[in-house]
């Protein structure tokens, strides 16, 4: 399953919600990719995440397989578009 989303968190994919993405992550039971671009990123690495260099209104396709796809689908967007500093 997959689904393209507008990055609207006002630190687009940095520092903090990278890690809170991160560590979201580790309590599904899903394998989860973030392209942003021509770029692609395993959701499980803090590295990886942070060489998307995703800023807000970039858009991200994220691509999740697994028992748990569609509560981290779930919990992806909700950390891509939260508006809170």
């Amino acid at each position: 399953m997959d689904r393209e989303i507008i990055i609207t968190n006002p630190q687009g994919l940095h520092a903090r919600p990278a890690s809170a993405l991160v560590e979201q992550m580790k309590s599904f039971d899903a394998t989860v990719r973030v392209e942003v671009g021509a770029k692609s990123a395993n959701a499980a690495s803090i590295m990886s995440v942070l060489a998307l260099g995703a800023t807000t209104g970039d858009t991200a396709r994220v691509i999740v397989e697994g028992a748990d796809a569609q509560a981290a689908l779930d919990a992806v967007e909700m950390i891509l578009t939260t508006e809170d500093d």
